[in-house]
This record gives C-alpha cells, sequence and structure tokens, in this order.
C-alpha cells in the first residue's frame, strides 16, 4: 500500500496522462470484464491489484524512457540502411503492409526470446508470475522486459527508415492490445480470434496447462506459421502463473527479482 502511495504521488507529480488513461481504459474494460466474466469467483478487488495498478501508474515514465534509450542505441548501426527510406519509395499500401508484417514478426520473436533465454526469462517472469487475469493485470511488465519487447518491434521500423508518425501508432495499439487481451472475459470474438490476439487467445499462454507452455506468443497467423499456435475449442486453462518464486505483492521486490540470486535459472 505505501509503495502504491508512493506511485500514485509521483504519478500525479510527474503528469496526469497515466491517470487519465487509467480512467479511460477503466471505462472500456470494467463493464466487459463485469458483463462477460471467465471466472466469477474472482473478486472485483484482487490480491496483488495495488501492485498492477502502481506498475500501471509508475513504471510507465521509467519504461519510456528506458525504451527511448534503447531505441536510439540499437538503431545507430542501422543508419546507413535508414537511407533506403521505404515508407516513401513504396506505394501506401505496400509500406504499410510492411509495417504489419514487420510489427508481427518483430512481436512475436522478441517475445519467443524471453522465453527461450534464461537471462531474458529472469525480466519476463514478473509477468508471468500473474495468477489472476485481468485488465491490470497486463501492466505487471518489468521495464527491461517491456523496453526489449519494444526495441525488438520498433528499431526494425527505424532501420527501414520509417517515421515517429508511422511507428506511434504501432506503439499506442501495442499498448491497447496488452490491455484487452489480459482481460478477464469469457467471449470468444469469432471474428478476430484468429487475427489479433483476444483473451482466449493469450490466457493460454499464461495457462500451467502443460501443452500450453511455450505457445501463443504474438499473432495467430505469425504462431501458425511458427508452429506455436494453441488453442482449443473445448476448455479453458486450468490456471495461470509459474513455479519460478516471484514475490507476488510487491512491487520494489519484483523489479529487483531478476537481479536476486532467489529465482529460477531457466525459463518456464
Amino acid at each position: 500500500m505505501l509503495t502504491f502511495l508512493v506511485a500514485l504521488g509521483v504519478a500525479l507529480v510527474l503528469t496526469r496522462k497515466h491517470i487519465l488513461t487509467f480512467a479511460a481504459l477503466a471505462l472500456l474494460m470494467v463493464p466487459l470484464e463485469l458483463a462477460f466474466p471467465l471466472r466469477r469467483e474472482r473478486r472485483f478487488v484482487r490480491p496483488g491489484m495495488l501492485t498492477d495498478v502502481t506498475y500501471f501508474l509508475f513504471s510507465a515514465t521509467l519504461t519510456a524512457a528506458c525504451t527511448a534509450a534503447a531505441i536510439v542505441v540499437f538503431s545507430i548501426p542501422f543508419i546507413p540502411l535508414r537511407n533506403l527510406d521505404l515508407q516513401a519509395s513504396l506505394p501506401n499500401w505496400a509500406s504499410w503492409a510492411l509495417v504489419v508484417v514487420v510489427f508481427m514478426l518483430g512481436n512475436y520473436w522478441g517475445h519467443r526470446l524471453m522465453h527461450e533465454t534464461p537471462l531474458l526469462w529472469r525480466f519476463h517472469a514478473v509477468h508471468h508470475s500473474i495468477q489472476d487475469m485481468d485488465w491490470v493485470a497486463s501492466s505487471r511488465l518489468h521495464p527491461l522486459d517491456t523496453t526489449f519487447s519494444q526495441v525488438c518491434t520498433i528499431v526494425p521500423m527505424v532501420a527501414l527508415g520509417y517515421s515517429g508518425a508511422a511507428i506511434f501508432p504501432v506503439a499506442v495499439f501495442i499498448a491497447v492490445l496488452a490491455v484487452f487481451q489480459h482481460a478477464n472475459t469469457r467471449l470468444r470474438f469469432p471474428l478476430l480470434r484468429w487475427l489479433i490476439p483476444t483473451p482466449e487467445w493469450h490466457h493460454w499462454h499464461h495457462a500451467v496447462d502443460r501443452e500450453a507452455h511455450d505457445r501463443n506468443y504474438g499473432f495467430p497467423v505469425v504462431d501458425v506459421v511458427f508452429r506455436t499456435a494453441f488453442l482449443p475449442r473445448d476448455r479453458r486453462p486450468e490456471a495461470f502463473g509459474i513455479p519460478d518464486p516471484v514475490p507476488g505483492r510487491n512491487y520494489l521486490r519484483q523489479l529487483w527479482y531478476p537481479f536476486s540470486r532467489r529465482r529460477e535459472a531457466s525459463p518456464g
């Protein structure tokens, strides 16, 4: 609670944008979860929720700073490639089609590497410590985890010559999609389930069920191509979480967890 209040105070001092964004998302997601809950028995205010709200209010600023710095650093080797300026040289439809393909591949392989690389898993395990799925839980991301993911997604577009005006909508879409796909809702979204990661799709990625491990990393079509798709029609996950000893309700201890000795040595 103390950490949450400190984070809330810092967020209010830094900017009101985080508070307003949180309120806007709540207006969209809370009615959805209340009307069509996947787990009806889950309490509205669950254990660990204040920790996840702290991530939303405070980590966004820290993550933005880390991500901006990392993108600049990792984009330097690709400066000569930017002379291709594919955004301007390609027809408009082809330019945007390339953005979609690069974005989906970067999103998939960045996420998959975080599962398959022990060093990266230390950070990503914080996110997978979620045991109660809802839209707020989507915020439980270590800042360096998010930084790596954003670098894998955005640096390829920077390298190909795309401007900030083209990249910004992608960044916003990533953020909104992350909130949506963690929602505690039983809706299957039949028209979307094979186009974008819906809650049904992404819940399996967090499932404890053995056959769901290392599945559903990104957009369904990409997972199908790389044979990592898993979406059974007749059941839902038994539960969520991982065996790694990630501190469950302490924001600062979770941030320190990847650097501590008390952790698993390999991805889950």
